[in-house]
């Protein structure tokens, strides 16, 4: 399992890692009184890890992960960083491989286990959707009774898997029973906003994220708020403070150009609400898709890139460019589906920004969506008269 986890570090790194995550479960002995939250899921988490420490921190000392780090880095950095007057430590629980979530759980158990949503993620490896639940649902089977569950009521596995839990399970979303109510949303290229409801009060959020879907993050964040004892004007002032993950459906607006830039990573859910996005916002003007692979799929890629082009015939987006031949299914289905708009499909990142130029305007958005090692990152570095030269650590230099 180890050798796993530290698949890509190079061999002389592996001691020094090994050794770090070691010192972290000594060192955790004695943060007795620091209550831990550990968050997973298969989309969503960095966001909600950002939004539950904005609502806590407005009320108690809170320590959070750095963004863009895998677990096996963040959870023993995180730990370390930690101090014995901390309230709360925020943990995200990223799997790709089985045996993942036993693996982190046995070195920290959360207090609070909150889990996003459940979608196909990381295929490749947990062959369907059931591996991917069977994984996931870890976080919340091994927690001690004392402990609580806190699951998405709009996602359907979620039901499942509170049946499997010995902890308290508390529900959150806009189906929860209970529970803090989000109303009058809307969203534009500057942001979102919206109303809470809790108890007979209301609070208004200007929330700095766009995606409806994203509202998940609002709602896991203020429903800790209200178990950590917040009023709902805390919760609405911390939720407002929010910023997303660097890459993760971010606004970038420049005087030439509107951006969403959501390069770090795709899978067919994620994909798919960003494109509904997209038509949102982009509403009155020329709308363009740049989508990439969605990688790690296995076996289901073939058939997540085709659906996703026959979902996107239905929309009125204006231009399709898909990046790669397994991008480039995206383009053929919805041709085949009876897309509307232009489709194209290229080869890399020089031959998609030459296509592009034409359509850079004020009057255009552009979503720039792909898994990570694609690095359509550097679209829109293009886009915005950057370089577009980068170095990965698992690609090497790209120019």
């Amino acid at each position: 399992m180890n050798l796993q986890l530290y698949g890509e570090v190079k061999s002389w790194k592996k001691p020094i890692h090994k050794s770090k995550m070691a010192l972290a479960r000594a060192y955790l002995k004695l943060l007795s009184n620091v209550e831990i939250i550990g968050i997973a899921g298969s989309v969503g988490k960095t966001l909600t890890q950002n939004a539950v420490h904005s609502v806590l921190s407005q009320k108690f000392p809170t320590v959070v992960g750095e963004e863009n780090l895998d677990p096996t880095f963040r959870i023993p950095q995180t730990i370390l960083k930690t101090k014995p007057w901390h309230k709360y430590m925020i943990l995200e629980y990223g799997i790709e491989h089985p045996g993942e979530m036993d693996y982190y759980t046995q070195l920290v158990t959360p207090k609070y286990a909150l889990l996003t949503i459940i979608s196909p993620e990381h295929t490749r490896y947990f062959e369907n959707i059931q591996g991917v639940l069977n994984e996931e649902s870890k976080i919340i089977i091994n927690l001690p009774k004392s402990a609580y569950a806190l699951l998405n009521a709009d996602d359907p596995y979620a039901h499942q898997i509170s049946k499997l839990s010995k902890a308290t399970v508390v529900w959150f979303g806009q189906r929860a029973k209970r529970g803090v109510k989000i109303s009058h949303y809307k969203q534009n290229l500057h942001g979102a906003s919206f109303r809470m409801h809790y108890g007979g009060e209301v609070a208004v959020v200007k929330w700095k994220v766009i995606g409806h879907h994203q509202l998940t993050s609002a709602y896991a964040a203020a429903t800790l708020g209200i178990l950590s004892g917040l009023t709902l004007k805390q919760i609405a002032k911390g939720l407002s403070g929010v910023k997303s993950p660097e890459h993760r459906l971010n606004l970038k607006i420049t005087e030439h150009v509107n951006i969403l830039d959501d390069t770090y990573n795709s899978s067919p859910k994620a994909a798919l609400e960003s494109i509904k996005t997209l038509v949102e916002v982009g509403k009155g003007k020329k709308k363009v898709a740049v989508l990439g692979e969605m990688r790690d799929l296995g076996g289901l890629s073939e058939s997540a890139h085709t659906e996703l082009g026959e979902q996107i015939a239905k929309t009125r987006i204006n231009y399709l460019l898909t990046v790669g031949k397994i991008a480039g299914l995206i383009s053929i289905s919805a041709k085949k589906a009876g897309f509307k708009g232009k489709i194209l499909n290229v080869k890399n990142t020089k031959e998609t920004l030459v296509n592009l130029k034409s359509y850079i305007s004020p009057k255009a958005v552009f979503l720039i969506k792909g898994s990570r090692h694609e690095h359509l990152e550097r679209i829109v570095l293009g886009l915005t008269h950057k370089s577009t030269a980068i170095e990965c650590y698992h690609c090497g230099k790209l120019k």
